[in-house]
């Protein structure tokens, strides 16, 4: 496979498009120069370098690292070494057995080999059609998922999507949020080669397959249109062809609460841990996937219908926001006994739910909003899944907030400089915390650490106002006191956990040890 000449590389990496609506803010410090290199590393892995570096579908993450450390402000020089520290073992592009076209787009999913051709063929389909028809076309239609006339099979399309612990989501949710469609190219190639996992967490019946009976937006448009291309009339309004009025849907913390107290789906319910060589999350759909599932669409009630406002979409956005940041942040405090270090266990699974999370306002931005609502839905239900698969940590959130702070600091070298005599409140080591979390973390050689604690920062901008109490009437213990602080709080254990490396200390690294099993 042919790399891209010099202008289709820059039509796929240009420099970087401004925020989205709702997407994340980006901090000072881009520059010309950091803007030049992010574009050239980027192309640099784009031609150079294969989606996965080893035999067992290891990512490449240099792409999310990079644009992290750059929305963070990094310079030029630190954005070049940051991709060194990938590029040393990285493996080589190489071809494909055969091309892919559109006849035999749907034969060889999920097959790592054939990821290159995959490449080319949506560098293609980008050039030739709008971001929003390809992703919609190829990820969320009925065709793609459940087949049709010239599919072979079901492809699910929208479980390899969210295949691979969310990379293809990630990557792509990169490409969108910085308008690189070279990244949003490379994120769909690797949806078509993961596998599909959870087939019960995003049911057929979603997509208007007949085995029960099926409501709600999803089956209106799958029938309606082969690829869940809206049409807009001149009033600017989405139409479905329905009247149906929005149902109120359980709150997101409500669904939490509810998993944990029912035992189906403890640990030992489900048989974790998962027997070495399967997938934990191929366990929960089989146990309980179907009751994820329904949980996730009593949380999506709000979300049916034609009238799916951008304040629902929103506030749902929030809402698994919070909860992703609380399994992992909250559940991690509870079960720092089994981390090595006994003060946090930084698990390596649900904190790829934190950083997925980053990048809903910017598919909500590019997709309809029929479309979002179902991407929303079933992104819940994959989010419920991996809390499950992790053993179910505990969330004792009063005792989280009267153990942890909201003002963490770098640890001491002993050689700061005294603040001279009318600096106010010199006794404050971080008069904004953020900002240490900031300069450590750009530097840091993890590629995970930034994602993480961006993510974390995009929260703490947007709901870092929220007070206690915002979050009472749900049926989570200690929701009511949650506050914005939540964010700042679990970034400070995040950095002790993986070091602070520009201040002096060791690396650290993320916990796998799992919960309760």
């Amino acid at each position: 496979m042919p790399a891209p000449k010099a202008d289709g590389l820059n039509l796929l990496f240009p420099h970087p498009s401004p925020p989205l609506p709702h997407a994340p803010t980006r901090l000072p410090g881009i520059t010309h120069t950091s803007n030049a290199a992010l574009v050239n590393v980027l192309k640099d892995n784009h031609v150079k370098w294969h989606a996965y570096f080893n035999d067992r579908g290891f990512h490449n993450h240099a792409a999310h690292h990079l644009v992290a450390i750059y929305a963070m402000g990094a310079g030029g020089p630190l954005i070049e070494a940051a991709y060194q520290t990938h590029a040393e073992y990285m493996r080589p592009a190489f071809e494909s057995p055969e091309p892919i076209d559109e006849k035999n787009f749907w034969l060889h999913l999920g097959k790592r080999e054939f990821y290159n051709s995959y490449l080319e063929f949506f560098r293609t389909q980008l050039r030739e059609k709008n971001v929003t028809d390809v992703i919609t076309e190829y990820v969320f239609s009925p065709k793609a998922n459940v087949g049709g006339h010239g599919v072979e099979g079901e492809p699910h399309m929208l479980l390899r999507f969210y295949g691979g612990l969310v990379h293809p989501m990630i990557h792509i949710g990169c490409g969108l949020e910085f308008g690189l469609l070279g990244l949003t190219a490379e994120g769909l190639a690797q949806a078509a080669t993961h596998s599909d996992q959870g087939k019960d967490l995003v049911p057929d019946t979603l997509f208007g397959r007949p085995k029960e009976a099926a409501t709600g937006s999803i089956l209106r448009l799958s029938s309606l249109m082969p690829y869940l291309s809206l049409r807009r009339h001149s009033t600017g309004k989405v139409h479905t062809g329905s009247h149906s009025e929005n149902k109120p849907g359980v709150h997101a913390f409500t669904i939490l609460a509810r998993v944990l107290a029912d035992p189906k789906f403890s640990a030992e319910s489900i048989g974790l841990p998962a027997p070495e060589g399967s997938s934990p999350v191929d366990l929960v759909n089989d146990k309980v996937g179907s009751a994820v599932a329904a949980l996730a669409a009593e949380w999506a009630a709000d979300l049916d219908g034609e009238n799916v406002t951008p304040a629902t979409i929103q506030k749902k956005i929030e809402e698994v926001a919070w909860m992703n940041a609380i399994m992992y942040g909250v559940g991690g405090w509870a079960g720092r006994e089994r981390s090595p270090t006994k003060q946090f266990n930084a698990d390596f699974f649900t904190m790829h739910l934190v950083t997925s999370s980053i990048f809903l306002p910017s598919f909500a931005a590019t997709l309809s909003p029929e479309t979002t609502a179902f991407m929303l839905r079933t992104y819940l239900a994959v989010s419920i899944a991996w809390y499950i698969a992790r053993g179910r940590p505990a969330l004792p959130i009063r005792e989280f907030y009267e153990s942890t702070t909201a003002k963490p600091a770098p640890p001491s070298a002993g050689t700061e400089a005294t603040p001279t005599k009318g600096t106010v409140t010199p006794e404050d080591a971080a008069p904004n915390p953020w900002l240490p979390i900031v300069q450590t973390t750009i530097t840091h050689p993890g590629e995970h650490v930034c994602k993480l604690q961006r993510a974390l920062m995009h929260n703490a901008t947007v709901y870092g106002a929220r007070e206690p109490g915002y979050f009472s009437g749900t049926e989570l213990e200690g929701a009511e006191l949650l506050d914005g602080t939540l964010f700042i709080r679990v970034a400070g254990l995040t950095a002790d956990r993986l070091g602070w490396m520009k201040e002096g200390k060791e690396e650290g690294s993320w916990d796998r040890v799992g919960f309760n099993f």
